[in-house]
């Protein structure tokens, strides 16, 4: 996470990690403002990642929610009950590991080593296989719009 003073994070770059015995995996030291940082890890709903969200963004969800009025009540409720209720609070060590649930784990299929990429204000956590897949599936989307952004 790259921090300009009073500035948003910026997640950005891609890491090869192993999950340690206890089901641990580093974060980068560039993404950590503290010895203590807080993210919310949940699922994606395609199965293919754990996403890990800042305490800020987290919270930032329901706000945007909150303000779409073509979405029924009904439908907000439903879904924010189960967007909330899936997440799991955790925090850094004072090493800079973060805690992968074994339960969240296994849903996107993490073991060994993982791979965590930097998603702007979040980063994902997913096998490496699995994202290899996705960057090769994804490719084409990024250069088109690469063109159209004169990048």
């Amino acid at each position: 996470m790259d921090l300009a003073p009073n500035s948003a994070p910026i997640f950005s770059g891609e890491f090869r990690h192993a999950l340690d015995p206890k089901n641990r995996v580093t974060v980068p030291a560039r993404w950590r403002k503290t010895d203590s940082d807080e993210f919310h890890l949940m699922a994606d709903r395609s199965g293919s990642f754990l996403r890990a969200m800042p305490p800020e963004q987290f919270r930032a969800v329901g706000d945007k929610l909150a303000a779409m009025p073509d979405i029924s009540a009904q439908k907000k409720q439903d879904f924010l009950q189960l967007f909330y209720s899936q997440a799991l609070l955790v925090v850094v060590d004072k090493q800079g590991r973060l805690l992968v649930p074994e339960s969240l784990g296994k849903v996107v299929g993490l073991s060994g080593e993982v791979m965590l990429a930097g998603v702007r204000d979040t980063f994902q956590i997913w096998s490496p296989e699995a994202w290899a897949a996705t960057k090769q599936t994804k490719a084409d989307n990024f250069h088109e719009v690469s063109d159209v952004l004169g990048l």
